[in-house]
């Protein structure tokens, strides 16, 4: 039977796609060969001003070809995602820091913890987890670790918060001599037994890695490191991710709940709130994606993915970080002000509103491309 002319033409499409997946796979051996070449002159992994140029002639070429140029420069981001994330694993694998080394990951089932397994591993390390979850991984689970002699030069805390808090006042009195290191989003509960691990002379750092365990990529996100003992242990702790492009934030222990509570507490809980109202609105969900906006879209994006983290670890961070109450406060306030605005006709006092609301945002879109 002779083929129509669509299928003709589709095939010819997956002639075209096929070429298309051979080109992006020499690409992708040519970004290799980059990679090994950048760790050899120990050039950084990521140069901005390539990626601009790189951006700027794939939109010229959109044009000449009579392409949408905002569609070309979204393909080619995601391209460059990918090589840089490949670039970066190169370059955390070649690092030695942990020949001859090993860690410990309580709670290394989990999902951060799972995360911490393998890029421990990647950098050399022999990683050992303790989790009362038995399921498979690739790290050997010694059990409990209250039973073991804890012979590591990293400890990784990353159970959950309250979890966390009674492991960290039980190694204080093991006094493992291995650097100790939690990962937890909120330190309130957590202050007292990171002071009784340095009272009794261990070895201690706190991290906050501002991403989550689905991260593959570390350029652009954060991790914030606190010093606790004042004895080197957070030099050693940031050179675990020295080979990566993710940025390095030190504070003090006392800042970081107050800070979080905006950046984390705020955050999600305006999330909730907008998901909640939806849900409740008694509107189909159907006809509001018929009626949504460019605005409406990124925010239901954006709290969709909230909504599907861990529920019990998003309760944590409301409830344990003692100034989440005074940030829900001061955006029910807001929220009341909004209020009275519209019901009174308070036209002026809403522009103002939005004003100081989009200078401050200016600032801070000015201070982040710095």
């Amino acid at each position: 039977m002779n083929k129509s002319r669509i299928e003709q033409l589709r095939d010819k499409l997956d002639e075209i796609d096929e070429q298309i997946i051979q080109l992006l796979a020499e690409r992708q051996m040519n970004v290799d060969a980059i990679g090994r070449e950048k760790l050899i002159t120990k050039k950084a992994t990521r140069d901005y001003a390539r990626e601009k140029q790189l951006l700027t002639h794939a939109r010229n070429l959109a044009q000449k070809h009579g392409l949408e140029p905002d569609l070309i420069n979204e393909l080619f981001s995601v391209i460059i995602r990918a090589s840089l994330e490949k670039q970066e694993n190169q370059k955390v694998a070649s690092s030695t820091l942990g020949s001859n080394k090993t860690a410990l990951v309580i709670g290394g089932n989990g999902a951060m913890g799972r995360w911490f397994v393998q890029f421990l591993q990647s950098q050399g390390f022999m990683v050992h987890i303790s989790d009362p979850n038995t399921q498979d991984n690739a790290a050997k689970n010694i059990g409990d670790f209250r039973q073991q002699a804890l012979d590591y030069d990293f400890i990784i805390v990353a159970a959950p918060l309250a979890a966390s808090a009674k492991i960290l006042e039980e190694l204080a009195q093991m006094k493992p001599e291995g650097i100790i290191m939690d990962v937890g989003s909120i330190k309130s509960p957590l202050k007292r037994p990171l002071r009784q691990l340095t009272d009794a002379g261990c070895q201690v750092v706190s991290i906050h890695p501002m991403f989550g365990p689905d991260t593959r990529l570390l350029s652009g996100k954060h991790i914030i490191f606190i010093d606790i003992d004042g004895r080197g242990s957070l030099t050693q702790a940031q050179a675990l991710f020295e080979p990566t492009m993710a940025r390095a934030i030190t504070m003090k222990l006392e800042d970081h709940d107050r800070l979080i509570a905006y950046v984390l507490g705020l955050s999600h809980a305006i999330n909730l709130a907008f998901l909640t109202v939806l849900a409740e609105s008694g509107e189909a969900a159907d006809t509001l994606a018929q009626l949504s906006s460019t605005t409406f879209d990124a925010q239901l994006n954006i709290a969709s993915r909230v909504v599907h983290e861990n529920p019990y670890l998003y309760f944590e961070i409301q409830h344990l970080n003692h100034y989440n109450l005074g940030t829900l406060h001061a955006l029910e306030d807001t929220i009341a002000r909004l209020i009275d605005m519209i019901r009174n006709n308070q036209a002026d006092a809403f522009t103002e509103l939005m004003t100081h609301a989009r200078a401050w945002a200016e600032a801070q879109q000015k201070n982040h491309s710095a």
